[in-house]
């Protein structure tokens, strides 16, 4: 279980900061740098807390990587500064300075996401439903729907899109009041964190991964002990993280003291 690092940096992590000569930051978005919103449009970026990204981002020592579940068109457009990396989609597709990608097996089934989404918005008519259509993924969200109704959302919800599940081109992953259809790949944010670490050209590079979610999980595994990886919690549960920080609030201050 993760240590909480709040207030201070924690004596081995600052020596592992000393001896890095760069440091990259994976950073989800959702739960991570702002709070869950029960709309996802309305999960806006501070000014605040945009203009501390800018300052990581324009420092030789660091490269931000924002990781999400969202769309890169989407998240490009909620944090809008220029020299950060993009990653959308748990990984699928990646945009920054002098970096680009878009995972070729996700890519050959989105076909397939396209039918689960037609299908989906045909079929479900529950109130408070959510259908957010990412090209690559899709995202139900149910955050609104009465709670009494859910069971019977879920269920719906498989039976809708079981003829696809059955041909393996899709899967179902659940997180924080959401269900997502994704390619059936192996793909995912540890994948995505690997690939960019073996394209840094800079040597002794320390990677810190913060997220809240059981997508991060993934990067968290992936990094083992090569990095630092924080949950963002308020509850402690198992985790492959080696730290936790209760909120986005703290995970700020936390970013806040590597501009200091």
């Amino acid at each position: 279980m993760g240590r909480e690092i709040f207030r201070r940096i924690e004596k081995d992590i600052k020596e592992r900061i000393k001896r890095a000569k760069k440091i990259i930051f994976f950073l989800d978005y959702d739960g991570t740098l702002v709070p869950i919103k029960k709309k996802p449009a309305f999960a806006g970026l501070g000014k605040d807390t945009r203009a501390l990204l800018s300052k990581l981002a324009g420092s030789t020592c660091f490269s931000v990587f924002i990781i999400s579940g969202r769309s890169l068109r989407d998240i490009k457009k909620l944090i809008g500064v220029k020299r950060l990396y993009y990653v959308g989609n748990h990984g699928i597709e990646l945009e920054g300075p002098r970096l680009k990608y878009i995972n070729r097996s996700a890519k050959a089934l989105r076909i397939f996401i396209q039918r689960a989404y037609r299908a989906l918005k045909k079929k479900l008519k529950i109130k408070g439903v959510i259908l957010e259509n990412k090209a690559y993924t899709l995202s139900l969200h149910y955050r609104l729907v009465n709670p009494d109704k859910v069971p019977a959302l879920k269920k719906l919800f498989k039976n809708t899109i079981k003829g696809l599940l059955r041909q393996r081109k899709i899967k179902v992953t659940e997180g924080k009041k959401v269900l997502e259809v994704r390619p059936n790949t192996k793909w995912n944010k540890g994948k995505i964190v690997n690939w960019i670490l073996k394209k840094a050209k800079t040597r002794n590079v320390l990677p810190i991964y913060i997220g809240d979610d059981k997508t991060d999980e993934d990067a968290f595994k992936a990094l083992g002990k090569r990095g630092i990886s924080i949950l963002v919690s308020k509850n402690r549960r198992k985790t492959f993280a080696q730290y936790r920080l209760n909120s986005p609030k703290e995970v700020i201050r936390f970013l806040y003291e590597f501009v200091d």
